[in-house]
């Protein structure tokens, strides 16, 4: 499939989730999440998710985190939709300050600024993925572009409800595929 149908079949597919079957969803990635070794992570970089569009919670996992490895390095992002960029500031769970940027996607106010070269993993987000690792965001390109600042080695790991398609057609050289794709049921690695 094309990324412009895939956008609005897979938007359409989170809107139409029911409360408890978005609780049940997140349940289920979480406890996918709870299964990897995070002890040989350093930093990791988190989205914030827009709730309005049933994205998956981060919340929950940040929470996951705080309790079960307090010494692992959280950062977060703040875009910059003039320049289509983003930095990365560094979560702390109980002084963070949020606020919502004009798409709704929850952001630090303030807080350390930390290099993409030091992350160890990123969490992706998307709207839909293929078996080969390749995904569908919402087509501004930030986290390609992103991920090209970071480390060759950084694992770049996507979040999705959903299975992934069989094939995204039309890709460009800018797309940069995931190394994994955590889902409710299964870990698709590639």
């Amino acid at each position: 499939m094309d990324k412009a149908t895939l956008r609005k079949l897979y938007l359409e597919k989170r809107q139409n989730l029911s409360r408890s079957k978005y609780g049940t969803l997140t349940k289920g990635l979480l406890d996918q999440i709870k299964s990897f070794n995070w002890s040989e992570y350093r930093v990791v970089h988190v989205f914030l998710p827009i709730r309005n569009k049933n994205e998956v919670d981060t919340f929950s996992i940040l929470n996951f985190f705080k309790e079960n490895f307090p010494d692992l390095k959280i950062v977060i992002p703040r875009t910059d939709f003039k320049n289509l960029l983003m930095e990365n500031v560094q979560y702390d769970h109980e002084s963070t300050t949020l606020g919502l940027n004009k798409f709704d996607i929850p952001e630090p106010i303030q807080g350390k600024i930390i290099s993409a070269e030091q992350i160890d993993l990123v969490f992706v987000p998307l709207l839909a993925f293929d078996k080969k690792g390749n995904r569908v965001g919402y087509g501004k390109g930030f986290y390609d572009r992103f991920l090209t600042n970071c480390r060759p080695d950084v694992k770049k790991v996507g979040l999705s409800y959903f299975d992934p398609v069989e094939e995204i057609y039309d890709l460009n050289k800018f797309d940069i595929k995931m190394d994994a794709c955590i889902c409710p049921d299964n870990i698709w690695e590639f």
